[in-house]
């Protein structure tokens, strides 16, 4: 990419009589979004807790111009009519991408399926930015092109503190991530960052509508 792309989660509170609101035009704006937005490259809502009160959206975006344009569509519009009333407290995380890769191919699920979603949240000890890095790049690059069922691998650190850093995981299924954390490369990124972790926080959600254009290959060695 000649870009870097744009690359944020955003934690969603939704109240409760409007959740049904909020999943059906979010729905609607990823799946139109996705279709009819080249620089829309990956948009992924989904939520934490039984009631859907919880709900994280993660956003990939080919830069700045393409969220513009997509932050301007009748879809996104009325999204934001609702979210309005639904959303009573949202927290962004602004990320600078270091590895995004997906199957080739696009993703389009929305409703009733079993993929495994994993959102993690890593405090990096002082100093250990640049190790950590090397070791996601040697070990979790790999990952995506050799196991099928790993179906997006995103890592991303905090424009704002580079000792904060996210991992968006997709996997077809449960036994798709539980085959990953057996192979050698995981096992090794376990071992190694160990030291360099100071807090981590997985948190697993029920994807509610998963899209890609597919076929994503980026990374940061800056």
């Amino acid at each position: 990419m000649e870009v870097t792309p744009l690359f944020r989660a955003i934690n969603l509170t939704v109240a409760e009589e409007q959740r049904d609101n909020y999943l059906a035009v979010g729905q609607r704006n990823l799946l139109t979004s996705i279709q009819n937005e080249p620089g829309t490259l990956a948009m992924y809502m989904g939520h934490v807790d039984a009631a859907g009160l919880d709900n994280w959206v993660v956003e990939i975006y080919r830069g700045q111009s393409s969220y513009e344009a997509h932050a301007k569509s009748p879809q996104f519009a009325a999204f934001r009519a609702v979210a309005k009333d639904a959303v009573t407290d949202q927290m962004v995380l602004e990320l600078t991408p270091v590895l995004l890769a997906e199957q080739p191919t696009p993703l389009r699920l929305a409703d009733g399926h079993d993929q495994f979603v994993q959102l993690t949240t890593l405090t990096l000890q002082p100093d250990q930015s640049a190790a950590y890095q090397q070791l996601v790049l040697a070990t979790l690059q790999p990952a995506v092109a050799n196991e099928p069922g790993l179906l997006a691998l995103n890592v991303g650190r905090s424009t704002a503190d580079a000792r904060q850093w996210n991992v968006v995981e997709i996997y077809q299924d449960t036994a798709a991530y539980e085959r990953h954390c057996q192979t050698p490369a995981f096992q090794q990124y376990q071992r190694e960052s160990q030291a360099m972790i100071q807090t981590a926080q997985a948190t697993v959600l029920v994807g509610d509508t998963l899209v890609n254009q597919g076929n994503l290959a980026y990374q940061n060695r800056g």
